[in-house]
Parts: structure tokens; C-alpha cells; sequence
């Protein structure tokens, strides 16, 4: 076997596609059947190092987290395959735990998204809204509370399709916690004071997670760590559309909702909230799809492919094996290649259409207020010699390390 191709049991390694503190989450290709996978590993070191605070929630959370997605079943949640540990590995990694492999959705997370084209994923944010409702609606009926609801966990293509992902801070119905764990900057009061989790308890976090869309900035920010709790608890946010006047006057209703206080004023199920943004106009004026660009989140796969050589080498002796495959492989490429083209040329078509008619059209609106860039935080060490694809797309990870998410972290409260 080449040097330079990585394997982690019956799979080759791809790409390192979401490094994390304790776990990395790569692309791979399994042998024989040529499927693809994204495959998370848990760090060794993070386990087995005695010192570490957390060895043990960790370990109890990677299992939980391959147990739920195992047992869940929706159209939005990202299907989890098989989970495996004494694992045996050609890579630079030392004895790594456990792993498990789930579907591999290619897509952004909401962040990157909205970071990266905050309109268009304005534009887009109703019809992902009612796919994620209706996946925590389902996982409520199930028993379970996500917990951990922010953009890095909401997976989103640029058709608008959605993923609900991360259940590794998850718990049942009604349970109470001794510790607080979440993410500070969309972490529920009721969290805060460690009372009984609920329904109402995801619908606050995804009501922190819509405002930040729209305003280009979270509801709250602290002096410190401990200062953004108690803001959770007792201030009252300005509405969105203080920040971005093409909010409508509904869905700052609805937002404000989603964030009140107690969840007793929040609605009263994920049904009745999927009802509420069908029936909200959540724009004063209409966004328009500007982009002309070929959606390159979609074909992040074709792309990584193309440009990353170990997956070329992986790929090489895996037709040589199976020529069959490699003629799966071509075709798979020329259907792609067709439907960029055809999209391409849809797209040029409606913006003829579209200039030929532009004479009684009004001006435009002035664009919504774009999100302000976030400031940079500290990024987890690679795998040494992975390759890192182009444009990560957001597959899920473990939990963050004390002082990783986008606001710090109470001691020993995973993001």
C-alpha cells in the first residue's frame, strides 16, 4: 500500500472534512462497495489522558451520540450506519478509540453560510426553519431534547434542504442537569438554572440562532462568561429588525417569542411553531437571487475529489479491483457535469428574462443589514498530513472544548 494513502479499517480516507478537539470527522470511501461515508473518530488522547476533566462525559457522549442517531429515523436528521471500537488505523493517529460512520450531506452549516452569503441564506431561512421544526418536532415525540441547537448544527444546501445534527448533548424529556451544558451564546435560561429541559428548550436556542441570521449579530454578548448567562435570564433583546429594517414586524413577533423568557410563553409545540412560520411573512421586501455563481456547495464532493491526490490514489486501486466501479465512478461525473451545465444555462436564461423586463420595475430594495464577521477563535489542531477540503462542509462534531464556541465556555460545559 502507498504511503500516502490513510485507512481507518475497511475504509479509505478521503479528506478530513470537520477537525475537532476530540474527534475529527473525515470523508471516506468503503472498500468493496465504493459508497461513501463520513466517518467520525474519536481522540484517543482526549480518553485515556487522566488529567483531562471530562475523559469519561466524553466517551459517554460519543455512544450516545451513535445510539440516538441509530434509533432516529427523519427525512432531516443525517442517518448513522455503524459504530466500532478498538480501532485499527494506517494514519498518523495513536490507538484512537471508537468510531462511527454516518450518510455524508454535502453542505454548509448554517454558519458558514450565513457568514458567507448572509442574504442568500436570508432568502432560504423559512423553508430550512419549517425542516428543522419538523425534525425536533419528530425527536421530541421520541422522548429527547436536542440541547445544543446553534448554526454549527443546522446543515443547509443552497437549494434549501436541511439536516438537523449533534446529538451528543441530547437528554430525555423533563430531566434536570447538575451541571450546565450548552453553548453560551444560544443557551436557554431555564438551562441556566438547571431546571427541566423541555420542548421550549430547543425552540429558545433556534430562536437565538434565527436572530443572529437577521440581525448579523447574537442577542447578547457579556463582559464575561457569566455576564452573557445572566443576560439570557433577565435582558430583553431589541428586535431584528433594529438591525436589519427588511424584517417584518411578524417575524420579529415570532423571534421574540421563540426568546422569551420562560418556556411557558414560548409555543406551546414544534407543530404549532412550524404552523406560525408558514404563516409569517418574514421579509418586508421580497430578496432577490443574485448569484450567478454555480452552487459549489452542493458539488463539494466532485471538487474535493478532483483536487485531493490521496483520494485519487484511494480511488485508482479501488477501480484496478473493481472496473465496474470505475464505470459507476464516470458516469456519476457526466450526470454532474450535466446538471451544472443545465443549471448554468437556466440561470443565464432568467437573468436575460428577467433584464428584458426590468423597465417598469421598481428600484430594488436597499439590501438587509450582512452579519458582521465573527471574530476568529482558535481553530483544533489537524490530523497531522490530512488533507483539508475546500470549503468545509459542515459535518457534525464533538462537542467544543472549554473556550472553542462562539462565546467562552463555563469549566467543563461542552459547546
Amino acid at each position: 500500500m502507498s504511503d500516502d494513502v490513510f485507512k481507518i479499517d475497511q475504509f479509505t480516507v478521503v479528506t478530513d472534512i470537520a477537525p475537532g478537539q476530540v474527534s475529527d470527522v473525515f470523508e471516506v470511501i468503503e472498500e468493496g462497495s465504493g459508497k461513501t461515508f463520513a466517518l467520525k473518530l474519536l481522540r484517543d488522547e482526549v480518553v485515556t489522558d487522566p488529567t483531562h476533566p471530562d475523559n469519561k462525559t466524553i466517551l459517554t457522549q460519543f455512544k450516545q451520540e451513535f445510539k440516538l442517531g441509530e434509533m432516529l429515523d427523519h427525512p432531516n436528521l443525517v442517518r448513522v450506519h455503524e459504530m466500532k471500537f478498538k480501532v485499527q488505523t494506517l494514519m498518523p493517529v495513536k490507538d484512537p478509540v471508537a468510531y462511527f460512520t454516518m450518510d455524508y450531506f454535502r453542505s454548509q452549516n448554517l454558519g458558514t453560510a450565513m457568514n458567507a452569503d448572509p442574504l442568500g441564506t436570508q432568502r432560504r431561512i423559512q423553508k430550512v426553519l419549517e425542516q428543522i421544526c419538523e425534525a425536533l418536532g419528530y425527536v421530541h415525540s421520541k422522548g429527547w431534547i436536542h440541547r445544543d441547537i446553534k448554526p454549527d448544527n443546522l446543515l443547509m444546501t443552497k437549494s434549501g434542504e436541511a439536516r438537523l445534527i449533534d446529538f451528543s448533548l441530547a437528554c430525555k424529556i423533563k430531566k434536570k442537569s447538575k451541571i450546565i451544558q450548552g453553548t453560551r451564546t444560544y443557551i436557554a435560561p431555564e438551562t441556566i438554572k438547571k431546571q427541566k429541559a423541555v420542548p421550549q428548550t430547543d425552540m429558545y436556542s433556534l430562536g437565538v440562532t434565527l436572530y443572529e441570521l437577521l440581525a448579523g449579530q447574537p442577542p447578547f454578548t457579556g463582559a464575561s462568561p457569566n455576564d452573557l448567562l445572566r443576560r439570557h435570564i433577565s435582558t430583553k433583546p431589541n428586535p431584528p429588525s433594529d438591525f436589519n429594517s427588511n424584517v417584518s414586524p411578524e417575524l420579529d413577533r415570532l423571534v421574540l417569542k421563540l426568546m422569551a423568557k420562560t418556556p411557558g410563553e414560548r409555543h406551546e409545540s414544534m407543530e404549532d411553531l412550524v404552523a406560525d412560520i408558514r404563516n409569517t411573512r418574514f421579509f418586508k421586501e421580497e430578496i432577490a437571487d443574485s448569484s450567478e455563481q454555480e452552487d459549489t456547495s452542493d458539488q463539494l464532493g466532485g471538487i474535493v475529489k478532483t483536487l485531493d491526490s490521496r483520494a485519487d490514489a484511494a480511488r485508482s486501486k479501488e477501480f484496478e479491483a473493481n472496473p465496474e466501479l470505475a464505470k459507476q465512478y464516470e458516469e456519476q461525473m457526466k450526470t454532474e457535469a450535466a446538471i451544472r451545465a443545465k443549471t448554468k444555462a437556466d440561470r443565464a436564461r432568467a437573468v436575460q428574462q428577467e433584464s428584458g423586463d426590468s423597465t417598469d420595475t421598481p428600484e430594488p430594495p436597499p439590501p438587509a443589514a450582512a452579519p458582521q464577521q465573527p471574530a476568529a477563535t482558535p481553530v483544533a489542531p489537524m490530523m497531522p498530513g490530512m488533507p483539508v477540503a475546500p470549503m468545509m462542509p459542515g459535518m457534525p462534531v464533538a462537542p467544543m472544548m472549554p473556550g472553542m464556541p462562539a462565546a467562552p465556555m463555563m469549566p467543563g460545559m461542552p459547546a
